[in-house]
């Protein structure tokens, strides 16, 4: 009798168990993180630093710096976003340069002879501040460089980013 009594006993609270370690998992939310984006990059060998802003699901209005090395291939470094409210994302970037084309996007000063280095950057998120905090995932970054330099030696941007982020704690 005493082993029957313990298994239906024991059934229930392993279930029980179970039951609540997978609601944090569950509490948790993908959402879509795309937005649009104009800047600018400065080169100073062995770094680029592009500065841009725009806006974006989730973020809302944004400034973002990325710090990338050039003197490894594909290029790598750290990013941090911030959004209106000072709510943060960090991330780590692998980039690699494409094609060179014609004008993909209105950059401001751009001439309309000037060509554009298409870039695409793999940004995966490592932390986060705020209503970002414990944020995952990851997103892809398509750039346009303008390849040649304004009148201050920064080189104009544009593009859009896309992917896919998990909020921690928000409800379905």
């Amino acid at each position: 009798m005493k082993t029957i009594t313990r298994a239906k006993i024991y059934l229930p609270m392993a279930a029980m168990i179970l039951t609540t370690l997978a609601i944090p998992a569950a509490a948790q939310q993908q959402a879509p993180f795309k937005g649009t984006f104009q800047g600018n990059d400065t080169v100073a060998p062995p770094t680029l630093t592009q500065s841009i802003t725009g806006i974006g699901a989730l973020v809302g209005q944004f400034s973002s710096t990325t710090v990338l090395t050039l003197t490894v291939s594909p290029p790598t470094g750290p990013a941090h976003w911030v959004a209106a409210n000072g709510d943060s994302i960090d991330t780590t970037v692998v980039g690699s340069p494409k094609d060179v084309l014609m004008s993909r996007c209105q950059v401001v000063g751009a001439q309309p002879e000037d060509t554009y280095t298409k870039v695409t950057q793999i940004h995966t998120i490592t932390g986060g501040t705020g209503r970002f905090a414990g944020v995952q995932g990851s997103f892809i970054l398509t750039l346009y460089h303008d390849v040649v330099p304004r009148s201050d030696g920064t080189h104009g941007t544009c593009g859009s980013y896309s992917g896919t982020i998990t909020l921690p704690g928000a409800a379905h």
